[in-house]
């Protein structure tokens, strides 16, 4: 059975376990004192029933290693913690009676919490001790190693990225890599080209979103001497200098108009010609084309998609693979550590915060993150996420609603404000005044993450509050409306601009201006 597929585009079929009705419900190590035991993950049937965790039971499998090992380390208690798993897909924590520090989503829990099994598909940190953090999710297929080892991750979601990056390498067909930005199309791509029988020929990577209308097919497939004013000499194109390599085309969706049937031709007959060019030349490359957009009727050559999506991999955003951020973590400070000498140990509730985040940037915001986290602490400050993202996204603390009781949680319904948010990227103007002031209030007022829900620029947004009578600019308000809005809101700034219906950084910086802060 074919799955279907959001992105307009074909998929290949499931071979997991959820493609039989069926999930797993897995524990994944993403932090200890000991680096070896990051990754580790213990796997049992979803109808197991209860389940004791404590500084002995059960045993993981730490990843590449065939023994498996218990927690072990002694801030984890003996007296084990119950996890009671429901009929429904959901689970109940009981803390142990004892002094250890038991933290769900980074809160200290005082007593049995309830968790739906949503929330367990969207993965839940549990810490213990202060120094221990697992991931408590759903498996969909048994951890195994795959060939294409840059794609790291140790869960179901990057187990099955891996098997379809090896069964692409095993073909000359054209690729299409569906994900969002950050999450590692291009590191998929590469995998792709190096597992191939073309691992010794080029791999040569475009940025369609670069190419200008007017120059693009000559980028792509060559000009000849005077094709047309300024061309002096004769210049070979990406898809001559991939040769019989791989040619990979990030942000296919940007491809100009003019140029996507030229490229449907090449999918067609392996043929094009060069600007200027008297005949046909033959391209032997294989092509891999990778976009974080909707490739819609809209804006993009249908049958153009088709012959692209020949064989789909959908790259998942990392707050749908929360089991594999520890080790991402491991491997991205090894990176940083051989790329400049510099490491640092950071802070275990910073690392509670990186796990708990869902990363709208993905691995490449988790990076940039953490390299600021090293240099942060070179300084002898201490790293907190909500300093080092900045206005970039909103931060969520407690991302997943948790009741205190044992009973589940109520499904959660979209506020009116969230449903009038715009979901499709759209010209600026064609946004009214309340639109834009829902995406603010759902971002927390905070600008690029409001920009992201319009699917417009960072500018355009400010141009708009500029001119919308609905917002209010921080310099507009008197220093009394100013103090009284902090004390209503006890100096939260992100309480205090929504009050004031105003950007919260904007604020942040006129309140520091006038000494109120």
């Amino acid at each position: 059975m074919i799955e279907p597929d959001n992105d307009s585009t074909l998929t290949s079929p499931l071979l997991n376990l959820a493609n039989r009705g069926g999930y797993l419900f897995g524990v994944t190590v993403l932090w200890h004192p000991d680096s070896a035991m990051v990754g580790a993950q213990w796997v049992a049937p979803a109808d197991m029933g209860q389940i004791t965790l404590n500084r002995f039971s059960p045993l993981f499998l730490p990843p590449d290693q065939l023994t498996p090992l218990p927690i072990g380390h002694q801030a984890v208690s003996r007296v084990p913690i119950m996890l009671l798993l429901n009929i429904s897909g959901g689970l109940q924590i009981v803390p142990p009676e004892s002094r250890m520090l038991v933290e769900l989503n980074g809160v200290a829990m005082s007593g049995p919490m309830e968790l739906t099994a949503d929330q367990l598909g969207r993965g839940v940190v549990l810490g213990l001790g202060g120094l221990v953090l697992l991931c408590l999710h759903r498996v969909a297929t048994l951890p195994r190693r795959g060939l294409a080892s840059e794609l790291i991750g140790v869960g179901s979601a990057m187990t099955r990225v891996r098997e379809l990056v090896a069964q692409a390498a095993s073909t000359d067909l054209p690729v299409l890599l569906l994900g969002e930005t950050g999450s590692g199309k291009e590191v998929a791509a590469r995998a792709i080209h190096r597992l191939s029988k073309r691992r010794d020929k080029p791999l040569v990577s475009v940025n369609m979103a670069t190419l200008g209308e007017s120059l693009a097919a000559a980028d792509l497939f060559g000009v000849t001497k005077g094709a047309y004013t300024g061309a002096q000499s004769q210049r070979p194109g990406f898809f001559a200098e991939a040769g019989e390599g791989t040619l990979f085309l990030d942000e296919i969706g940007d491809t100009p108009s003019t140029v996507q049937p030229m490229l449907l031709r090449v999918l067609e007959t392996n043929e094009y010609r060069p600007l200027g060019a008297t005949r046909n030349e033959i391209s032997q490359a294989r092509l891999i084309a990778a976009t974080d957009r909707r490739l819609g009727p809209d804006s993009f050559n249908q049958p153009l998609l088709r012959r692209l999506e020949a064989l789909v991999v959908h790259i998942p955003p990392l707050r749908a693979r929360r089991e594999d951020i520890g080790v991402l973590i491991g491997h991205l400070q090894q990176q940083w550590l051989a790329k400049t000498g510099v490491s640092a140990q950071l802070p275990f509730s910073f690392i509670t915060e990186l796990c708990c985040y869902d990363w709208p940037g993905n691995v490449r915001q988790l990076a940039h993150v953490l390299q600021n986290a090293v240099l942060t602490c070179q300084r002898g400050e201490w790293p907190t996420l909500a300093n080092l993202v900045g206005e970039a996204d909103r931060w969520y603390p407690a991302h997943l609603a948790l009741t205190a009781t044992a009973t589940p949680a109520p499904p959660h319904q979209p506020s009116p404000v969230a449903m009038a948010v715009p979901k499709v990227r759209q010209a600026p103007s064609a946004l009214t005044e309340q639109q834009v002031v829902a995406a603010l209030e759902q971002a927390g007022w905070r600008i690029r993450a409001a920009a992201s829900l319009l699917g417009i620029s960072r500018p355009s947004l400010y141009a708009l509050i500029e001119i919308n009578t609905l917002i209010r600019q921080p310099d507009a308000l008197s220093i009394d409306e100013l103090q009284a809005a902090l004390l209503a809101s006890d100096g939260d700034i992100d309480q205090c601009a929504a009050c004031l219906k105003t950007p919260r950084e904007a604020l942040r910086r006129h309140l520091k201006a006038q000494g109120l802060l």
